[in-house]
């Protein structure tokens, strides 16, 4: 199902508290989630420093919740802007290029649910399905993120435009997505089970946290079916994709 969470600050701050110190935080997502299955395949961390517009990433293809690595980031990475994702696998290996987030320039992103790779593919153009390595539904639906944001002035009307391409063609069951460009994150929310596939927004003073479920004892307020969040150190907005 995997489990994703981001954030977006005014200032540098720690990500620790929700990746491993408070509970349930991702890494005990990792072992198991509210399906109370776990999130096995693979964990990543991509944040931006001040000092770049292109994203550092940190990825293992294998679990967060007995890698040392994982650990380590969660305590070293201090950020305005940071993502992180817990993989597990609908069939394709345990390989990095299957494990996300992906990246490309200064794009990040990351996917909870399933949608058909084989018919996508299809819908790339040839740049597009070069930037490919791995085997997974989730890169197929990043590069043609990437092509709708490439052709549009609009980036809502890019991401509108892709979603329904990705749904028109069947066989999909969940469409969340974190998609940041280091000044916000855009984090949608679409499924055939929403209860399945869930996110949720907190606001915070100078801070705006999403997550596939509550992290920490604090209250989140949950996405609804269909919604874009935009994200950014001072609040969020929604609007309608679907």
């Amino acid at each position: 199902m995997c489990r994703m969470f981001g954030m977006v600050a005014t200032t540098p701050q720690s990500i620790a508290p929700w990746i491993t110190e408070v509970e349930p935080s991702l890494r005990s997502l990792a072992v198991a989630d509210k399906s109370g299955e776990p999130n096995p395949d693979g964990w990543g961390v991509g944040w931006y420093d001040d000092e770049q517009d292109c994203p550092r990433v940190v990825k293992e293809p294998g679990p967060a919740h007995e890698s040392p690595l994982f650990e380590l980031t969660a305590r070293e990475v201090n950020a305005r802007i940071a993502l992180a994702h817990i993989r597990r696998s609908s069939g394709t290996a345990r390989r990095l290029v299957n494990t996300h987030p992906f990246g490309a320039g200064r794009w990040t992103f990351c996917h909870n649910g399933h949608c058909s790779r084989e018919r996508l593919v299809s819908h790339l153009l040839p740049k597009f399905q070069d930037f490919l390595e791995g085997e997974t539904d989730s890169e197929v639906y990043f590069a043609l993120l990437l092509q709708h944001l490439e052709s549009a002035t609009d980036p809502l009307d890019a991401l509108r435009g892709a979603v329904h391409e990705v749904a028109s063609v069947g066989d999909f069951t969940g469409l969340n997505f974190l998609l940041c460009d280091g000044r916000r994150m855009y984090a949608f929310h679409y499924s055939t089970d929403p209860e399945r596939h869930s996110m949720y927004l907190q606001h915070q003073s100078g801070r705006e946290l999403v997550a596939s479920e509550p992290l920490g004892a604090s209250s989140w307020e949950e996405l609804p079916n269909g919604s874009l969040a935009v994200l950014t150190p001072t609040g969020h907005t929604l609007a309608s994709l679907i």
